[in-house]
C-alpha cells in the first residue's frame, strides 16, 4: 500500500507538467452600427387608412441600393371595454424591391375554416418604426408617432394632433364625417396626411404650420 500511495502523486505531478492545449475564445461578431441616413438619401414612407379604417397600408418606395433587408413594427393601444391593450404588428422584409407594401390589420384574422376578422376598438394611433439595415451592418432607423382619426371626429375638435410632436393642423375646408385620415412625421422632415380619399387635408406640411 505504501508503494502505490508513493507512485500516484508522481504521475499526477508528470502529467501536470506536459504540455497544455490552448484554448482559443471565438472572435466576437461585429454589433450592427447605428447611423443616421441623410435626409436626400431617405425613402419614402406613407401610412395610408383604409376606408373602414380597421387596416393600415404600410408603404416605403425609393429605397438605397444598400438595403438589404427592412424590420417593421406597428404599436397601437386598442380598448377593450373599459381596458386598454397595446398591440403589435411587426416583420422584416428579406426581399427588397422598388415599392415595398404591406398591410397593418388593426386587429385579428383567423382563416383556419374561411377567414374571420375581430376588429380592435378604439384604435386613435400609434407608433411606426424601421429599421433599415445594410449588407455592411449598418442600420438606419426611423421611428415616428402616428395619429389615426375620422373626418367626423376632426371636425368635432376643430383639428388633426400629433401630441407626441406636439403638432397639428386645422382643415382649411369642410371633411367627409366617414373618411379616415392619418397624421404622421414624415421622414425626410416635416409631417404628413394620408387619406382613403383625395381631399384637401392630404399632404405634406413644415414643422412651422
Amino acid at each position: 500500500m505504501k508503494k502505490i500511495l508513493f507512485i500516484l502523486p508522481l504521475v499526477f505531478l508528470l502529467s501536470a507538467c506536459g504540455p497544455q492545449k490552448k484554448t482559443e475564445a471565438p472572435t466576437p461578431t461585429p454589433a450592427p452600427k447605428l447611423i443616421e441616413m441623410a435626409p436626400a438619401d431617405r425613402p419614402l414612407v406613407s401610412l395610408t387608412p383604409r376606408d373602414d379604417g380597421r387596416m393600415i397600408y404600410l408603404k416605403i418606395s425609393q429605397m438605397p441600393s444598400a438595403v438589404s433587408q427592412i424590420e417593421y413594427e406597428v404599436i397601437y393601444t386598442a380598448v377593450d371595454g373599459k381596458s386598454e391593450i397595446e398591440k403589435g404588428v411587426g416583420d422584416t422584409i428579406k426581399e427588397i424591391t422598388s415599392i415595398i407594401e404591406r398591410k397593418i390589420l388593426l386587429g385579428t384574422e383567423s382563416c383556419t375554416n374561411g377567414c374571420k376578422y375581430k376588429y380592435d376598438e378604439g384604435v386613435t394611433g400609434g407608433t411606426l418604426t424601421l429599421n433599415f439595415i445594410t449588407n455592411a451592418g449598418q442600420i438606419f432607423s426611423f421611428e415616428t408617432p402616428f395619429t389615426l382619426k375620422t373626418g367626423a371626429q376632426i371636425t368635432k375638435d376643430g383639428q388633426i394632433r400629433l401630441p407626441v410632436a406636439n403638432f397639428s393642423l386645422t382643415p382649411k375646408a369642410k371633411l367627409a364625417a366617414k373618411d379616415f385620415f392619418i397624421l404622421m412625421e414624415n421622414y425626410r422632415g416635416g409631417y404628413s396626411v394620408y387619406s382613403n380619399t383625395s381631399n384637401s387635408l392630404v399632404g405634406e406640411y413644415s414643422a412651422q404650420e
